[in-house]
């Protein structure tokens, strides 16, 4: 597979992906086997005509011959390894202090390969956390373990869904994090959009959708507002 950067598009002319690939590889359109958007960005340079600048991902006939280009080369995914599962059982389940987003990749992660982890949240989980959050802003009554900066999902919740893309990400875990949004709800542009979004509506979704898969998969979310500390 081929990775063709630096490719400009025209703003209104975003539909013929596959045709745009034929020409700039000079070759026919039955030659390109399959393609998928690798990145997508705007230039708005005010020096310059806006247009989309991307990044393909390409399976084409005889790909040696395009590698004369400098924005053409092969494509070595980097793919995300899980760490070396240790040999000894552990006795006791992995307790997690915090449902925010660390705290949720790391139940997320250990549940996927079978520790079964127990997160601990001081706050209530997403559904019953947006009515105290709509409450207080239309009350001014605070709910102080369950508001903007406490609950499922931290503080970031509330903040419209930006995202981080880790450019230099050597590891290829914030690309494994996009991935895990993606399947748990998040729309599939942010695994290749310069500057990803999800936003805070859509946001809530992932979140719910997280907790469940980490429940099903054996582990648990205790809301502390619930215990008696």
């Amino acid at each position: 597979m081929l990775i063709l950067k630096n490719i400009k598009v025209p703003i209104d002319n975003t539909k013929d992906f596959k045709g745009i690939i034929a020409k700039y590889l000079n070759t026919y359109l039955k030659n390109i086997i399959s393609y998928k958007i690798a990145r997508e960005s705007i230039d708005a340079r005010s020096n310059h005509e806006f247009c989309y600048v991307y990044e393909f991902l390409v399976e084409v006939k005889n790909e040696n011959k395009y590698l004369n280009n400098k924005n053409i080369s092969v494509y070595n995914e980097t793919k995300y390894v899980f760490p070396k599962i240790g040999e000894q059982k552990l006795t006791t389940n992995p307790i997690i202090i915090g449902a925010g987003p660390a705290g949720l990749f790391a139940a997320y992660m250990l549940a996927k390969n079978g520790y079964k982890p127990v997160l601990y949240e001081r706050g209530k989980k997403i559904s019953e956390r947006i009515k105290d959050v709509e409450d207080f802003w239309q009350t001014g009554k605070l709910n102080i373990n369950s508001n903007v900066q406490f609950g499922e999902g931290g503080a970031g919740t509330f903040s419209d869904g930006k995202l981080n893309t880790l450019v230099k990400d050597k590891l290829g875990r914030g690309k494994e994090a996009l991935k895990i949004f993606v399947e748990c709800g998040a729309p599939e542009e942010i695994l290749y959009s310069s500057h990803p979004h999800i936003g805070s509506d859509k946001l809530r979704e992932v979140i719910s959708n997280m907790r469940e898969k980490i429940i099903s998969w054996g582990g648990k979310l205790i809301t502390t507002h619930y215990l008696k500390i």
